[in-house]
């Protein structure tokens, strides 16, 4: 099967190098917006780059599936909807050096890398990223989740869209609401709001408001 990475940034080279030495897929073309197309002929790990409109002229659905390697949430959901309006489905990857389960269940377009270790009950939704994360047992990860270098612990649900970062921690039995942004090292012991930002700079833990980003403004389109 065919695969086409979308994004051409340092993600994109990574999950690639991933796909090409970790996977059955054969990596044909890294996609991009066609306004940020590069000249014609340009390549990228010896792969050519091309637009959105040359890709599905040039491959069918049938032969070929997209991996979207975008970090930020609510572009990687975009792009996420365009290639399902199009016809094309997603590839998910999973690390042959992950930790986890036969009862793993993840939805498509799915990352999870070689230092993710997941616990049994574990379910993942569509379009997310786990790269380095620890999942505990029972934990729900909704869509459109990015989670980097983090601990769940058991019956942990993530709302959709949320992200948390390196190193942040969260308590069993707790919920994080939808679109939330976790900063690094911050401990979380009790359930979030959605739109709700947590960080802890200098040891003084705040909470605010993640809807005045664009980054996570569920509400705005990439």
């Amino acid at each position: 099967m065919n695969l086409v990475i979308y994004g051409s940034g340092k993600m994109a080279e990574y999950i690639c190098f991933c796909m090409i030495n970790d996977s059955a897929y054969r990596v044909v073309a890294f996609c991009v917006d066609d306004a940020y197309l590069p000249p014609a002929g340009s390549k990228l790990m010896g792969i050519p780059v091309m637009g959105f409109e040359q890709v599905i002229r040039e491959n069918s659905p049938e032969e070929t599936r997209f991996h979207i390697a975008i970090g930020r949430n609510t572009a990687r959901k975009a792009i996420f909807d365009k290639v399902q309006e199009a016809g094309y489905g997603c590839a998910s990857y999973v690390s042959s050096k992950a930790s986890i389960w036969h009862d793993l269940v993840i939805g498509r377009n799915v990352f999870i890398d070689q230092c993710c270790d997941i616990q049994p009950f574990v379910q993942v939704g569509d379009n997310c990223m786990l790269i380095g994360a620890r999942i505990g047992h029972h934990c729900t990860i909704e869509d459109h989740v990015l989670l980097s270098g983090n601990t769940l612990a058991g019956n942990v649900t993530i709302g959709e869209g949320s992200f948390l970062g390196i190193n942040s921690a969260v308590k069993e039995d707790i919920t994080i609401g939808a679109y939330n942004i976790i900063g690094a090292s911050v401990f979380i012991s009790k359930n979030t709001p959605d739109c709700t930002m947590t960080s802890s700079p200098k040891d003084l833990f705040r909470t605010g408001d993640s809807s005045r980003f664009t980054l996570f403004n569920k509400t705005k389109q990439v």
